[in-house]
C-alpha cells in the first residue's frame, strides 16, 4: 500500500509540475489551422507589397522580432522600414512553397517552418529567383495570432 502511495504522489507531482495550456487532440488541429491561415495572409501581404498589411501581423512589442540573412532588427519599426524600402522598385514578388510545418506550443502558441523559392520581378522586368527558409513563432493576442519572432534566411552561394 505504502508503494501504491508513493506511486499516487510521484503520479500527483508530475502533473502538477506539467506545462499548463498545453493544446489537447482536438485543439492542435485548431490552432495549426489558424497559424497557417495567419501565415497565408502574411503571404498575401508581401505579394501585394504592402508593408502595413504584413506588418500588421507583427508585434508591436517585440524586441528583435525579425532577423534576416543573419542581421537582427532589434524594433519592429527598424524591421518595417528595411522591408518597405526593399519593395521600392519591386514590380511583383511571389513565394511559392515547398513545405509549411506548424508544431504547436501550446493554445497560444506554435512554431511555423518553412522553405520554398522567392521570386522577384524589378520595374525595369528583370527576375531575380532564389530559395528562402522560414521560421516564425505565433502568439494569440486578443483572439488574433501574431509573430513574436522570424527568421528568414537564404543559404549561402557554394
Amino acid at each position: 500500500m505504502t508503494r501504491w502511495i508513493r506511486f499516487g504522489s510521484v503520479l500527483l507531482l508530475v502533473l502538477a509540475s506539467a506545462p499548463t495550456g498545453a493544446a489537447g487532440d482536438g485543439d492542435t488541429a485548431a490552432v495549426e489551422k489558424a497559424v497557417l491561415k495567419a501565415h497565408h495572409e502574411m503571404k498575401v501581404a508581401a505579394e501585394a507589397l504592402d508593408a502595413n498589411s504584413f506588418f500588421s501581423f507583427i508585434l508591436d512589442e517585440a524586441r528583435g522580432p525579425v532577423i534576416q540573412d543573419g542581421r537582427l532588427f532589434p524594433s519592429r519599426a527598424e524591421a518595417f522600414e528595411v522591408v518597405e524600402r526593399g519593395f521600392e522598385g519591386v514590380a511583383s514578388v511571389e513565394r511559392v512553397y515547398e513545405s509549411e510545418d506548424v508544431t504547436v506550443i501550446s493554445d497560444e502558441a506554435a512554431l511555423l517552418t518553412g522553405n520554398g523559392t522567392s521570386t522577384v520581378t524589378l520595374g525595369d522586368g528583370r527576375r531575380l529567383s532564389g530559395p528562402f527558409a522560414v521560421s516564425l513563432v505565433f502568439v494569440q493576442r486578443d483572439g488574433a495570432w501574431k509573430v513574436l519572432h522570424g527568421h528568414y534566411s537564404t543559404p549561402n552561394p557554394r
